[in-house]
């Protein structure tokens, strides 16, 4: 995710290890002219993919790329490209390069990082874009399916756009909205905000964008053949998205302001000294935050034992390396509570 410079990293552990892999997988990756310029991440027109983009074509580089490398794919992702393009066209998201951000973040959905080690994400989590993880053993979001998981990163990609959602699916999305609008506000107030903008926002790599364009370039290089006419793309049939939620009336709208945490407390946990999770959950109309120390390398083992104890429901927002550090977001995040009730 991941946003802000409150943001320690948004997902540098699965970026790192995960770009380090594809490089390994790909020595041709760092030959290819990855200096085109990026693409704004939202289009005009549909027709602004190319047509030799497919999902089609994006599933067989996804399947070719693993059986060369010996990975298994989940029969699960094996027609995800479908799920890319309709929530892209829908939302109107370059939906070809929110499916290779997905390859650089997952390691083509194999979840591991360079070292072949399983990264933070466990691939049943559904999230192909490390929201909410943000190292030391952080997991993240986890979300039901695959279209879900897919919509939750494009609808991620919106915001990053400079455009507010009013109920996005992502738990990352909807606790860090105002933050990452606030952290595009200066581009995309000047001219449409591209991938190459989402280095050292959605991650803190500064290659990050151009990690992306060179998953492209090598997919064009191996689908898109110079001076081929390309048929344009069928419509899609079969399965269709779930339907956008609703605008909500002003009645729901005054609902959900009313469900909201009025109020908001700070607490600190150990289990030992190491790093910090930021711990939330939400009781009645309190939101209890707990910055928990965690002996470093059972920071989700902890995590996970603590919030079936004290945090029912609740969830890890973030890793800090000092309780200071922890303690200093859980009050931000407090102030912001206490100001809009």
């Amino acid at each position: 995710m991941h946003a802000s410079s409150r943001r320690r990293r948004l997902h540098v552990a699965g970026a790192t290890g995960i770009a380090l892999g594809v490089v390994l997988a790909l020595p041709c990756l760092m030959a290819t002219s990855a200096e085109a310029r990026a693409p704004a991440i939202r289009f005009n027109n549909p027709d602004d993919v190319p047509a030799c983009v497919t999902a089609a074509s994006l599933n067989a580089f996804l399947a070719d790329h693993n059986a060369r490398r010996g990975y298994r794919l989940d029969p699960r992702f094996r027609d995800i490209a479908r799920w890319y393009r309709i929530h892209g066209e829908r939302h109107r998201v370059r939906w070809d390069y929110a499916f290779f951000q997905m390859l650089l973040e997952t390691n083509f959905l194999s979840y591991r990082r360079g070292t072949g080690k399983w990264g933070d994400v466990d691939p049943r989590q559904n999230n192909f874009a490390g929201l909410g993880t943000t190292g030391g053993g952080v997991p993240g979001d986890s979300y039901p399916d695959v279209s879900t998981g897919v919509l939750a990163q494009i609808q991620h990609l919106v915001v990053y756009s400079g455009e507010r959602l009013d109920n996005p699916v992502g738990h990352r999305t909807r606790l860090k909205q105002d933050v990452i609008l606030s952290s595009v506000s200066r581009i995309s107030r000047r001219r449409p905000v591209t991938f190459a903008d989402l280095a050292r926002r959605w991650a803190a790599d500064r290659h990050y964008g151009r990690s992306i364009e060179r998953l492209a370039s090598v997919f064009r290089s191996e689908h898109c053949r110079p001076g081929v006419r390309y048929a344009a793309r069928a419509p899609l049939t079969g399965t269709a998205a779930p339907p956008l939620p609703p605008e909500p009336s002003r009645a729901q709208r005054r609902q959900a302001i009313a469900q909201r945490p009025s109020d908001c407390r700070v607490q600190v946990a150990s289990y030992g000294p190491g790093r910090t999770l930021l711990i939330e959950n939400v009781r009645g109309n309190t939101m209890h935050l707990t910055a928990l120390e965690v002996i470093p390398g059972f920071e989700q083992s902890l995590a996970q034992s603590f919030i079936a104890t004290y945090a029912p429901s609740g969830r890890t927002l973030a890793s800090f390396p000092s309780s200071r550090a922890a303690i200093a977001e859980a009050e931000a995040i407090c102030r912001r509570v206490t100001k809009r009730s």
